[in-house]
């Protein structure tokens, strides 16, 4: 390819793109916004720089589009939305595009850990340690996850515990050890549990 390069056509993607050719060679696909803002037409003639400048425009733009896209779908924490958008752009265009989005206000971890925080604990009937393990894995700050879980309450959660023996695990009380393990896997801690089944005096054989 010759330093200067010319378009010399223009074709649109089944995506709404906008392909760029020169000669026979595809260059790249660029939306309606970084086409007109560049002033792209067939004949138009670009260095090499200023073709890499608009590539990353046009990179730019799709990954942010990608944002919206998952985010219509529902929230995300930025270390999330950072990872998914590495499947398709490279790590600074990714990174643009969550810092777009923050600047937009349509990602906030705070607000998505409350949220996420609020259904596993009300929905799922997770305990605060595997809630605590979620939100980490999705990338949210410890202190983030500290100052949301102060506003569910002490973590200490024997009386959680016993609403669910109460309801949820009823018909299974004749087993508690099966029960046990349950609450276990879902992150309750033994002391809590042991403790909501004294209260309800369910003998339980040593675990």
């Amino acid at each position: 390819m010759l330093n200067n390069v010319t378009i010399t056509d223009i074709t649109r993607t089944k995506k709404g793109y906008n392909a760029l050719f020169a000669g026979d060679e595809f260059l790249f696909s660029v939306d309606d916004v970084v086409l007109y803002q560049n002033n792209i037409h067939t004949g138009s003639c670009f260095s090499q720089q200023e073709l890499s400048c608009i590539s990353k425009q046009s990179a730019n733009a799709k990954a942010v589009d990608k944002c919206y896209t998952y985010l219509s779908a529902r929230m995300h924490s930025k270390k999330e939305l950072y990872t998914k958008l590495c499947r398709y752009f490279d790590s600074e265009t990714a990174r643009y595009a969550v810092a777009k989005m923050e600047e937009l206000e349509l990602v906030d971890d705070h607000t998505f850990a409350q949220l996420k925080a609020e259904y596993l604990l009300t929905v799922k009937k997770q305990s605060f340690s595997a809630i605590r393990a979620k939100l980490a894995s999705l990338g949210v700050d410890k202190d983030i996850i500290d100052s949301v879980l102060l506003n569910f309450g002490p973590e200490d959660q024997t009386e959680e515990i016993l609403h669910l023996l109460q309801t949820k695990y009823s018909s299974k009380l004749s087993q508690p050890e099966k029960v046990m393990a349950s609450l276990l896997r879902k992150g309750f801690r033994y002391r809590e549990i042991k403790q909501a089944m004294d209260n309800l005096d369910i003998d339980l054989q040593e675990y």
